[in-house]
């Protein structure tokens, strides 16, 4: 894990000014990579690394890194887990290696395949800018799902390209004023919409693009989608399902044993549920000394601490427990504010367990984040599983029936101060996998947002259009499908893996990911829907896929999720919360006064109240 950053001008070259502002770029990520720094520049592109070391320590894995003839340049943030098999395959069509890193992969991987070979070779969680000298040209890449973050920004006049791995750090080369549409995104989405940043004139690299940047300009193209291939399954076939099941468990093995390989201590985060237990359940016959980590509260309706310690017991692992309370939340606010690259209205239980492992002496952890995505742990996917006829009654009504309905359930939501109801003016014209999102997923209805943002009703539904027109799914056949499309992109991608690394890179620890594992993904979306959900246990396939017993006992209590009692808290101490939030000139004062006076009173759910806070903080 590391943070990397860079200039190009291919049309003019760059100049000491240009150096100077990489190095300064550099250097704004050194949480992200204590251990050592590099830079690199020439005539057209200035390139530089932070680094957290974790495989091949040594001196050999220092980036920026070139190939033999110093003609190919490279940074990169991430771990490629089949470097070891590429690297065997490169060697035997003739190239020299100099490191054990699996950076160097990427290097002789381009030389030999170019880059549309090699992304489609790698497994694993990357971000990496290659400089072709001789071809002057700069690759941008990303990871298929986005795990690892990388924002760019453009000036068409000048024709310069500068990239890194946090937002903030592009604060030398453009202003970073904050975007309308993507603050309405987050206040309607929970999470800013990428490609969009909150800073104007920064953007993401989508999950499984690259950038090429060269004289003719810059232009982006997709190697990768997510497309569900289901095929058709008959309820009844068990023989089908036990393929895909023991399938599923080699896969599983196979992508936690590689996630285990590191040259530093690894360890895993750890709660009740059944994505971490199951992940010490597949790790601990391949790791003998395994540690984990996990959080506890005084409040006992969040704390899980109990069920994460049988766990840890169960399978005699290190186990380490970090008490939280609300005064631990409020002095760490500054730390946790000054962290988030982007707004989130959530992220502090990644905050507090990326302290905890680092705490415990751990460089990179586990997580179970992506199991509830790929295999329907939410509650929205059983009702959907369960409601499918009412679905496509719903969507088969006549057009002024179905806004009567809807805008009758609006209009009590709004009477009773109950949100799920407010969404429900999201399911717009039609019952599609976008409206559907919106209601199950929403965060602030369209007009308590408007009512924020001060906008006039022609600027918010340019602004909502805008906003879920990046919602559109491929043609993956069901709603729930569709949903699931969407929730990779959105919540997944937008929120979960951009909050873990911004978090997780607080504390300078590098977080994996298993069940995001590319053959592990391949797999689950060719699962058929119907085997994805039942009546008593949450996840059955990747239950019955780790096959322990306590795993499954974990499946069948009540789902939580990994959340903290930031409610109560945020209440306790409800005047300097306030305070904060107050601050804000990116929403109307008014409209904000009101809102904490209804989260006081019960009638806002605190993540609104903390996005109100997070915003408050940033001005």
């Amino acid at each position: 894990m590391c943070g990397i950053a860079g200039i190009t001008k291919f049309k003019e070259g760059i100049g000491p000014g240009d150096v100077a502002v990489m190095e300064k770029m550099t250097a704004a990520q050194r949480h992200r990579g204590p251990d050592d720094s590099g830079m690199y520049n020439d005539a057209h592109a200035a390139i530089g690394h932070r680094r957290l070391s974790i495989i091949d320590i040594s001196a050999a894995g220092r980036q920026p890194m070139a190939n033999e003839t110093g003609t190919v340049w490279v940074v990169y943030n991430g771990e490629i887990y089949n470097y070891r098999e590429l690297g065997r395959e490169l060697a035997i069509a003739g190239h020299e290696f100099s490191s054990q890193s699996d950076t160097e992969v990427l290097l002789h991987g381009y030389e030999e395949w170019g880059e549309d070979g090699l992304l489609r070779r790698l497994r694993g969680m990357f971000a990496f800018a290659l400089y072709d000298k001789s071809r002057r040209r700069l690759i941008l890449a990303r990871d298929r799902l986005g795990i690892k973050p990388l924002y760019y920004s453009v000036n068409e006049e000048t024709g310069r390209l500068g990239f890194a791995s946090e937002v903030k750090a592009l604060s030398g080369m453009v202003a970073l004023e904050t975007d309308r549409q993507a603050l309405a995104g987050f206040l309607l989405l929970g999470s800013v919409p990428s490609p969009l940043t909150i800073s104007s004139g920064v953007r993401c690299l989508p999950p499984g693009e690259l950038l090429i940047a060269d004289a003719g300009g810059v232009r982006t193209r997709r190697y990768w989608d997510l497309v569900f291939t289901e095929p058709p399954a008959p309820d009844a076939d068990a023989s089908g399902r036990s393929i895909i099941v023991a399938a599923l468990k080699e896969a599983l093995r196979d992508s936690v044993a590689r996630h285990l390989v590191s040259d530093v201590p690894v360890g895993i985060f750890l709660s009740g549920g059944v994505d971490s237990a199951g992940l010490v359940a597949l790790a601990r016959p391949v790791q003998e000394r395994l540690k984990t980590v996990t959080i506890a509260f005084d409040e006992a309706e969040f704390d899980e601490a109990d069920q994460a310690r049988a766990i840890a017991e169960r399978f005699e692992t290190e186990h380490h427990e970090l008490r939280v309370g609300g005064a631990d939340f409020v002095r760490e606010l500054p730390r946790i504010l000054a962290a988030m690259d982007q707004p989130s209205n959530d992220g502090v239980n990644s905050y507090f367990v990326a302290k905890a492992a680092r705490e415990a002496g751990l460089t990179v952890v586990l997580s179970g984040t992506g199991g509830d995505e790929l295999f329907w742990g939410y509650r929205h996917y059983h009702l959907m599983q369960r409601n499918r006829s009412a679905l496509e009654l719903l969507t088969g009504m006549p057009a002024g029936v179905r806004k009567a309905c809807i805008a009758g359930a609006v209009a009590y939501g709004r009477l009773r101060g109950r949100e799920p109801f407010m969404r429900l003016a999201g399911l717009g014209p039609a019952v599609s996998p976008e409206s559907l999102y919106v209601a199950f997923r929403g965060f602030f209805p369209s007009q308590q947002a408007r009512e924020l943002l001060g906008a006039g009703e022609s600027e918010m539904d340019s602004l909502v259009e805008d906003s879920f027109a990046r919602l559109a799914p491929l043609a993956n056949g069901t709603h729930a499908n569709g949903v699931n499309y969407i929730e990779m992109k959105r919540y997944l991608h937008d929120q979960l893996l951009r909050d873990t690394d911004a978090f997780s890179m607080a504390h300078s620890v590098e977080v994996r990911v298993p069940y995001l594992d590319d053959e592990v993904v391949a797999l689950a979306s060719r699962i058929p829907a119907i085997w994805k959900t039942n009546g008593a246990v949450n996840k059955p396939l990747l239950v019955d896929a780790i096959g322990d017993p306590l795993v499954a006992r974990a499946s069948r209590r009540v789902k939580r999720g990994f959340s903290f009692p930031l409610g109560k808290w945020m209440k306790e101490r409800t005047g300097l919360m306030r305070e904060v939030a107050m601050r804000t000139d990116l929403l109307d004062r008014k409209t904000v006064g009101s809102m904490w006076s209804a989260f006081e009173k019960g009638r806002l759910h605190w993540s609104r109240a903390w996005s109100l806070v997070v915003l408050g903080a940033r001005g």
